[in-house]
C-alpha cells in the first residue's frame, strides 16, 4: 500500500453524523461498499472514503471489512458522538480521542459481577504482540500526533480509554461502574469493533468522539446531539487535512504535541 496516495477511511454510525463532511468533499462521488452507501473525494486535500456503517458493532465491522477487503487505505478514523462517564472531566460538546478501544460487555455476567474475556481465557484476537482480550490499545504515537493536530487548530481534547457497548449505560450506577472498571472517558457502540477489524488488517486506527450526553439516569432532554455531531465533524476535518503528517511523520517530527 502506498500510504501517501491511498485514501483515509472515515466510518461513522449513521448518515447525519457525516452530512457536513460529505457536503465539504472536493470531487465527491457516491460509492457503494458492502451494500452500504458512501462517498469518495477529498477533504483538506486528503483523499477520503466516507462510510456510514450503521449503528452497533456488527454493522461497522461489516462496513470496515467490506472496505478493507476491496480497497487500500492509509488509515481509518471512527467518529461520532458518545456519552461521557462520571469523572471524565468532559462537558457537552467536548472532543475526545481514544487511547484504547475496549469491549465493555463481551464476557460473562456472573453472580459476583461482570468478567471479561481474559477471565475465561478466550482472546478476541491474537496478533503479533500476543492475545488481545477486551482491550485494543491504539498506537500512542498516532494518537499523540492527532491530538497535536487538533490542538494546533484550537481544539483541545482529552485522551483516554473509550468503552464500546451493545447496550448503552442509562443509569448513574452503570455509568460509574464502567467508568471505574475501565478507567474510561466515554462510551459508544462501535469503536472497539473498528479497532478489532483494523488490528486484523494492520490498518492505523483512531477513534474520535464528541460528547452528546453524560452517562447518568437517562434523560434525553439533557442531551445535546446536534452540537456534538458538529464538533465531531470539525475534528475529523482537521484530522483529514493533517493526515499526511499524522500518518507519516518526518524523522525529526516529535511524537508528542
Amino acid at each position: 500500500m502506498n500510504s501517501h496516495s491511498a485514501p483515509l477511511a472515515l466510518i461513522c454510525s449513521v448518515p447525519f453524523e457525516c452530512a457536513r463532511l460529505v457536503a465539504a468533499l472536493d470531487d465527491g462521488e457516491p460509492v457503494v461498499i458492502g451494500r452500504k452507501d458512501g462517498w469518495t473525494g477529498r477533504l483538506g486535500g486528503t483523499p477520503v472514503i466516507i462510510l456510514p456503517g450503521g449503528m452497533g458493532k456488527t454493522n461497522v465491522a461489516h462496513a470496515a471489512t467490506a472496505l478493507l477487503e476491496t480497497r487500500a487505505v492509509s488509515g481509518l478514523v471512527g467518529f461520532g458522538i458518545g456519552g461521557a462517564y462520571p469523572g471524565s472531566g468532559l462537558s457537552l460538546g467536548d472532543v475526545a480521542l481514544a487511547t484504547h478501544a475496549v469491549y465493555g460487555d463481551e464476557g460473562v455476567q456472573t453472580p459476583d459481577g461482570w468478567i471479561g474475556t481474559d477471565a475465561i481465557g478466550i482472546p478476541l484476537w491474537r496478533g503479533e504482540a500476543g492475545p488481545v482480550f477486551n482491550d485494543f490499545a491504539l498506537d500512542q504515537g498516532l494518537v499523540d500526533r492527532a491530538r497535536a493536530a487538533l490542538a494546533w487548530s484550537g481544539c483541545e481534547v482529552r485522551t483516554g480509554p473509550f468503552v464500546t457497548v451493545s447496550a448503552c449505560s442509562g443509569t448513574d450506577e452503570l455509568g460509574r461502574e464502567r467508568a471505574e472498571r475501565f478507567g474510561a472517558l466515554c462510551e459508544g457502540m462501535e469503536g472497539a469493533a473498528l479497532a478489532h477489524v483494523c488490528a486484523i488488517y494492520g490498518v492505523p486506527f483512531l477513534e474520535v468522539r464528541a460528547v452528546s450526553n453524560h452517562v447518568e439516569d437517562r434523560d434525553m432532554s439533557r442531551w445535546r446531539i446536534a452540537p456534538a455531531v458538529e464538533a465531531a465533524q470539525d475534528a475529523v476535518l482537521t484530522l483529514a487535512g493533517a493526515w499526511p503528517r499524522i500518518c507519516n511523520p518526518t524523522p525529526t517530527e516529535p511524537e508528542h504535541g
